[in-house]
């Protein structure tokens, strides 16, 4: 739970810088909207369906975002003033997956991801994607995840809209990601049935290609759902619309990582930041004051007053992979100070005033640094 709420307070706190607001859209629609997506007809076997209290009334539980944020633009008269609408949701969705295709928490009936629609101008498509790229390469420097390839998914051969369409968008794709500095790789045939998309591969520990961030220009929902705003010329003009995620399904995302880093997380990301060792019984107190003192700067800590050698409860903090140790004795009592311990450091670090640790822990923190006392 440390790892998944702090994934989506990081992501929520870019959220104001790169002009996102969060809504929330329900858990379950009647199937028309599902139909109108087209998503019914495509997908109907991979939702999950029941009967409302009316007769004849179908209500599916959502298995994406993307049909209750189009319903919740067309709720009202949209002006190109307020273009780019940049809506977010992080809410559970649910998809009925194969028994067979399950596979820890890489592959799981139930998740969110950290999903987000555009509507914009098409003028100002070029511009949406240039921002992913810069909010993706924050995340990922954050995460210290470095090697994530790039490619664009051209049209399956099913797919809705016109081919003209599709050629305009999955080269105005192409040109973002080279741009950005990457180079680009093509996977045909593997876009959405609604739209070409840009792909931000990661491999894991093994090799193996994990898709992560994705953008996807869609040809299809604003026209379906009648998406219509007032142009600077006071006519009406369809929407573009592109699809978001940087992460992707936070459970997948969190199951990878794991495996990458070995549970080696960055110190903003640890579960537990900080061990705190008291040497004998009377040092327990103080050991226990700093822990609150830490948990007011919001530093998840934890105090280790097990009737163990010092020497194996440090070993144990580093078997756990907690980024920084504390060792409290009677100096550190006497003259309030402590001696932090890296656990990448072979040796301790020089004693230092215990609030002045926790000043420089709390901004650790709140600037997500990769490895705390920098």
């Amino acid at each position: 739970m440390a790892l998944y709420n702090e994934l989506i307070r990081f992501i929520q706190d870019l959220y104001p810088s790169y002009g996102y607001r969060e809504v929330l859209t329900p858990q379950l629609f009647r199937s028309d909207l599902f139909k109108t997506s087209g998503h019914y007809d495509k997908f109907h076997d991979d939702m999950y369906w029941f009967e409302g209290s009316d007769e004849g009334e179908e209500l599916g539980i959502k298995a994406m975002n993307c049909p209750g944020h189009c319903h919740l633009f067309a709720t009202g008269k949209r002006s190109y003033r307020e273009l780019p609408i940049r809506w977010a949701e992080f809410s559970r969705l649910h998809r009925n997956e194969r028994s067979g295709t399950l596979n820890g928490i890489t592959r799981v009936r139930t998740f969110a991801q950290d999903d987000a629609h555009i509507y914009c101008e098409p003028e100002q498509v070029p511009e949406e994607i240039d921002s992913f790229f810069r909010m993706t390469k924050e995340v990922y420097e954050k995460l210290g995840l470095d090697g994530v390839e790039m490619a664009v998914s051209t049209r399956p051969d099913q797919f809705l809209g016109e081919p003209a369409d599709w050629d305009v968008a999955e080269k105005a794709l192409v040109d973002a990601v080279e741009k950005a500095g990457f180079e680009c790789q093509i996977k045909e045939g593997d876009a959405a049935f609604y739209a070409p998309k840009v792909e931000a591969d990661f491999r894991d520990v093994l090799g193996r290609a994990w898709t992560l961030g994705t953008i996807q220009i869609d040809m299809a929902m604003p026209g379906r759902f009648g998406l219509r705003y007032v142009g600077r010329d006071g006519e009406l003009h369809q929407p573009a619309m592109l699809h978001r995620a940087v992460l992707g399904s936070l459970e997948r995302f969190i199951g990878i990582y794991i495996e990458h880093t070995g549970g080696d997380f960055p110190f903003w990301l640890s579960p537990v930041q900080v061990v705190i060792l008291p040497i004998a019984d009377r040092h327990a107190p103080r050991a226990h004051a700093l822990c609150d003192q830490l948990a007011r700067v919001s530093v998840r800590a934890e105090v280790d007053d097990r009737s163990e050698t010092l020497g194996f409860r440090i070993r144990e903090g580093q078997t756990q992979k907690i980024p920084l140790t504390l060792v409290i004795g009677d100096e550190e009592v006497e003259r309030g100070t402590v001696s932090p311990r890296l656990r990448k450091s072979k040796q301790a670090m020089d004693a230092m005033p215990a609030d002045a640790l926790v000043e420089a822990l709390g901004t650790a923190n709140a600037e997500r640094q990769l490895s705390p006392l920098a």
